[in-house]
């Protein structure tokens, strides 16, 4: 949620202010898998054919995997403290609700903040046959 305030280059890794560690909740995974199958047998001799229908993720829901972390300024501005995915003090960043920070450093939050960064797979759907002798 930082800003580089170590100047190593990677902002990600540093906190806002004196903010713990993982203090923001990212969205829930939420994803309905299905299959259906039959078997249908071919000869007396135990042959069968195995046939299946899956279906992951299959009322196609959008999930967040990551959402961009960076804060953007040294220390909290606007005294909103960003919780979790889609909050009102997230939503204020993005929308550039929040006003300058007093210092030096960047004047505002990184309008990016909380916003999505990487999506896990939306719908898939996969058939298969099998022959069993």
């Amino acid at each position: 949620m930082g800003f580089d305030s170590n100047n190593d280059l990677i902002p990600a890794a540093d906190r806002v202010g004196n903010l713990s560690r993982n203090t923001y909740k990212g969205d829930s995974l939420q994803t309905r898998d299905i299959r259906l199958s039959r078997t249908i047998n071919l000869s007396r001799e135990g042959m069968r054919l195995e046939l299946a229908a899956d279906a992951f993720n299959l009322l196609n829901r959008a999930n967040v995997d990551e959402v961009v972390g960076v804060y953007g300024t040294y220390n909290l501005c606007g005294g909103q403290q960003p919780r979790q995915y889609k909050d009102a003090a997230s939503q204020a960043i993005q929308a550039g609700q929040v006003g300058s920070c007093p210092a030096a450093g960047p004047p505002v939050p990184n309008p990016l903040f909380g916003t999505p960064r990487t999506m896990f797979n939306p719908r898939q759907l996969q058939l298969s046959v099998k022959l069993l002798f």
